[in-house]
């Protein structure tokens, strides 16, 4: 080899030696190779959205427009429509036992009929009742769930009919589940801060701002002018008419799931509801958490033995409003509370930071809760 080769050759692996090192120099530094998981800082923790596709509420959007006009009314219908507009009579003519009486249109603040100015109802209910004497288990079950569908507004009627049952058991225990069902629906509403759906009764019923006439409505046709042009309404397909209209806040309902693993260490679950101070909060929940590693579970108001986070139960609901875990509170399977600062609201389970912060625990189902939100007025 002459001398001129050597060199080139000496030189042509020196380079390629330069450029591998230079290679893996680069790499080292580079993202490629894993490095040390770093221990996430508070400010680093990520709020686990709802898995469903729930758009943002902000409690102070929620109002409702004022009424146009004195003879302004919302007419809500049998069949679950609404129609607003003027109604084309100054005044409403009831019979009652003290006499006749004109009540102004524009002093209505709500007007319900009667139950004997709506004989299609009226037949449909007595039908159902005699279907719940039939001897087919089947059609006894269809019309007990056909009943307890219209709602707990025939809670006085469905009563009254009752007293026809009284030799007859197994009617007897159907009309029973029925005023059951009834009555936990008139619980649930107040229970949520909502008047429960009035009791209809055989008469019609106007309520003023001074005070409530019972007899019977002489127009049996109302003619509206609504936005579409005129409308005629027979007083038995109204299921009540409406004329109180003010700028109340409409109430937030909002349901979703929280996972079991749903940490406020880790991952607390936005509501995507942005909560004003005031706003009167009220949330149920169900459901079972597994407590894989201890063979154990339990409902959203945790475990007594398994330590406590911030005061709370081990396993569980919290809620909280805004960043600060200082202002959480405690919901478990039933809680409510009134907002004391602006904010969003989170959900979370509480667990001691032990069991929270090491990964070799498991933990399986989740809660299914119920949110509804009065917002201050």
């Amino acid at each position: 080899m002459s001398a001129l080769q050597w060199v080139l050759k000496t030189a042509f692996f020196s380079a390629l030696w330069c450029l591998s090192t230079g290679q893996m120099a680069w790499a080292l530094q580079s993202d490629e190779v894993a490095q040390p998981r770093k221990k996430p800082q508070p400010d680093q923790i990520k709020t686990k959205e709802p898995e469903q596709d729930q758009s943002w509420i902000d409690s102070n959007d929620q109002t409702i427009d004022d009424a146009i006009g004195k003879q302004f009314a919302e007419l809500h219908l049998q069949d679950g429509s609404i129609i607003g507009g003027d109604v084309q009579v100054p005044e409403v003519h009831i019979d009652t036992e003290f006499g006749r009486l004109t009540v102004p249109v524009e002093k209505i603040v709500r007007l319900i009929p009667g139950l004997a100015s709506n004989l299609e109802l009226d037949s449909k209910i007595q039908d159902l009742m005699e279907q719940l004497k039939d001897e087919n288990a089947d059609s006894v079950q269809q019309a007990q769930k056909k009943l307890i569908s219209m709602g707990p507004a025939l809670r006085n009627v469905i009563r009254n009919y009752a007293q026809d049952f009284s030799g007859e058991e197994g009617s007897r225990k159907q009309i029973s589940e029925v005023q059951k069902a009834y009555e936990q629906a008139v619980i649930e509403a107040e229970e949520d801060g909502r008047k429960p759906v009035a009791a209809l009764i055989e008469l019609d019923t106007i309520e003023t701002s001074d005070f409530t006439i019972v007899g019977e409505i002489e127009e049996k046709e109302f003619e509206v002018q609504s936005r579409f042009g005129r409308l005629k309404v027979k007083l038995g397909d109204i299921k009540f008419a409406n004329r109180k209209f003010d700028k109340s806040k409409e109430e937030i309902r909002r349901t979703l799931n929280v996972a079991a693993d749903s940490f406020f260490q880790t991952k607390p679950v936005s509501t995507r509801i942005r909560l004003n101070k005031g706003d009167k909060v009220i949330i149920k929940a169900e459901g079972t958490m597994s407590w894989v590693n201890w063979n154990n579970s339990c409902t959203p108001d945790g475990l007594t033995n398994r330590g406590q986070w911030r005061t709370f139960n081990s396993g569980s609901l919290v809620a909280r409003v805004g960043t600060d875990d200082s202002r959480c509170v405690g919901i478990g399977t039933k809680g409510s509370f009134v907002a004391k600062s602006n904010g969003v609201l989170y959900l979370g389970i509480a667990m001691r930071d032990s069991y929270a912060s090491n990964g070799g625990y498991n933990w399986g189902g989740s809660y299914k809760v119920r949110i509804v939100v009065n917002p201050t007025r």
